[in-house]
């Protein structure tokens, strides 16, 4: 066949030439499918005996390849050197209690049927089918009595940042962001701090969002604050997330607002049990806060801020539609800072409705957002906030700051 009867096939950039197919009466050809999945366009081209060209366009769905996962109920724990990073073992664990929870910094029991060269403060990563699940600091190692059993009692990673330190560049929370405000605390205390011998050389900063929000760093007291449990309480009240990796032999800690895919829980559908759900409606409805400046000058005062029954809110006490409940009294040195602390306090309403439940053999990572939808097939949007791994089957969860309109509650239990 001449050049000028081909049938010719562009397709990912690719030339294919279609053979003739007597039994079927078709032109046919084999393609080489892309590694990435999608509709791409096939360019078909044919010029006939008087040098007429024909061309079509013709749309192919790729279908991805699904990887496949080879899932072993084995699960490994790498232990790295605190000064260096370096690996200084790897040891395979049956009996563990993993809990990764940061609004009660819950501990996690490790036992190793192995003595091993770790100690306090080293920085541990454990694996199952070959994905980190958690990453922690070790707090301590027993065994009792020479036996071969050693028990770790370990923390979650943001630890290492459990220290008392200075109150400085507090403006970068404003200007900035609250994630660049975490970052500089923790380059100058952490990576460049002035005494060299704490650094922790191999600790390596990624910001990935700048979040400007009208507050202060709240845990403070004489100029001094803990970093570890402002940047938890970052988390709870700012959805900034803090996850780790490593990079070239560096642990890379990555400080975000992420926008995770929601996920679907259905309790009444998938595996699960144990689901508990409890609900309190116990609303702050009136928030006075209490400052001390205005523009850095010395004038005290009063700021108060009141919820409505659209859950927005007011600074007029007489309008008709505001909302009952309790009514909270705080302080803040700043004027400036009033209504963003009056709508942080009003905001720990939505952490009166939590469920928990056990979802059989599912990982799901802390700060994934999901839609759950309960025995009685109400729906509710939150986020896991708590997970606890065992070497059952079953992954424990917790939801939290489930989004639920208190108010319409409240309305339909004083209709009753």
């Amino acid at each position: 066949m001449d050049e000028q009867n081909q049938v010719i096939v562009n397709f990912n950039n690719e030339n294919y030439i279609m053979i003739y197919n007597n039994q079927t009466g078709y032109y046919e050809l084999e393609l080489q499918a892309p590694d990435i999945g999608g509709i791409y366009n096939a360019e078909v081209s044919f010029t006939d005996l008087y040098e007429k060209l024909y061309q079509a366009s013709v749309p192919v769905q790729v279908w991805a390849k699904e990887p496949i996962i080879i899932e072993t109920s084995k699960v490994f724990m790498w232990i790295f050197d605190f000064y260096d990073f370096s690996v200084k073992d790897v040891v395979e664990i049956s009996n563990y209690e993993i809990n990764i929870d940061e609004e009660t910094n819950a501990n996690t029991i490790i036992n190793v049927l192995k003595k091993t060269t770790a100690r306090s403060r080293d920085i541990v990563a454990i694996k199952k089918n070959n994905e980190v699940i958690y990453w922690g600091i070790i707090d301590n190692i027993q065994n009792t009595e020479g036996q071969s059993l050693y028990e770790y009692t370990i923390k979650y990673i943001t630890n290492l940042f459990n220290q008392n330190i200075i109150l400085q560049n507090e403006n970068l929370i404003r200007t900035t962001g609250i994630e660049d405000f975490i970052a500089n605390a923790i380059t100058n205390n952490f990576i460049s701090n002035t005494d060299t011998f704490v650094n922790i050389n191999y600790l390596q900063l990624n910001v990935k969002t700048h979040t400007k929000k009208q507050t202060s760093v709240t845990n403070v007291e004489n100029n001094i604050y803990n970093l570890h449990t402002w940047i938890t309480n970052c988390t709870q009240s700012y959805d900034i997330v803090y996850s780790f990796s490593i990079v070239d032999k560096k642990l890379v800690m990555t400080i975000e607002v992420k926008e995770a895919e929601k996920e679907l829980i259905d309790v009444n559908a998938q595996a699960i049990s144990n689901y508990v759900e409890v609900f309190e409606t116990d609303v702050v409805s009136k928030v006075t806060v209490l400052y001390d400046n205005v523009d850095g000058e010395e004038q005290k005062g009063q700021y108060t801020l009141y919820l409505l029954n659209d859950r927005t809110t007011t600074t007029d006490k007489n309008n008709t539609n505001r909302a009952e409940g309790r009514i909270e009294t705080v302080y803040t040195t700043n004027y400036e800072d009033a209504q963003q602390m009056a709508l942080d306090t009003m905001k720990a309403n939505a952490y009166n409705h939590n469920i928990t439940f056990a979802y059989n053999d599912r990982f799901i990572q802390v700060g994934t957002p999901i839609a759950i939808k309960t025995k009685e097939s109400l729906i509710f949007n939150t986020y896991i906030s708590a997970i606890k791994i065992t070497q059952d089957n079953f992954y424990e969860y917790t939801c939290g700051n489930i989004r639920i309109n208190f108010i319409d509650k409240l309305l339909k239990e004083r209709r009753k």
